[in-house]
């Protein structure tokens, strides 16, 4: 097993070439590959795609299943992984599988920001607290699937760069 140095090494010096690639693809297919009619320019697919890599390789590793270099990353916020490391097996197909790691962790983490604000918005009404930041963040959070239905021009990149980055990192592992 790779160490932390040598995932972030991969990730960083991977995404070197990947902004050619991307820019070309989405300069040369876009339309085609999206499925959608063609509303950013290469240079936003681009920086879409990289941007999602990147931050699946560097903060939604495969290896937030394990306590380790990544889940202390997320600084105050790892908590949000605990439950993740229990109920996902180190280097089980749902952490270091292609598609389904680096989605199933988006879709993970969107979840325990959802219930987190739930929680935290009961707890509020319950003691009588102001609950307005808290609604604006449940509306915000009720506004992402639509978004990402509605928009597969820019959701599309994204799920790609989250997939190639937990690729890559699957990759380096199992070499």
């Amino acid at each position: 097993m790779a160490s932390y140095k040598t995932h972030d090494r991969v990730t960083i010096y991977s995404a070197i070439p990947l902004a050619p690639l991307c820019y070309w693809a989405a300069n040369s297919y876009s339309p085609m590959l999206w499925g959608h009619p063609l509303t950013t320019t290469p240079l936003a697919t681009t920086l879409l795609v990289v941007g999602a890599y990147l931050f699946s390789g560097l903060w939604l590793s495969n290896d937030l299943d394990i306590d380790s270099r990544i889940y202390r990353r997320w600084g105050p916020l790892r908590w949000l992984w605990y439950p993740y490391q229990k109920w996902v097996s180190h280097r089980s197909w749902l952490s270091h599988g292609f598609a389904i790691g680096p989605l199933g962790r988006m879709v993970y983490l969107y979840g325990m920001i959802e219930l987190t604000l739930l929680v935290t918005h009961q707890l509020l009404l319950r003691v009588g607290g102001s609950t307005e930041a808290i609604e604006a963040g449940l509306s915000l959070t009720a506004q992402v699937w639509p978004y990402v239905t509605a928009n597969p021009h820019m959701s599309v990149p994204v799920a790609v760069g989250l997939v190639l980055g937990g690729l890559s990192h699957s990759l380096v592992d199992f070499a």
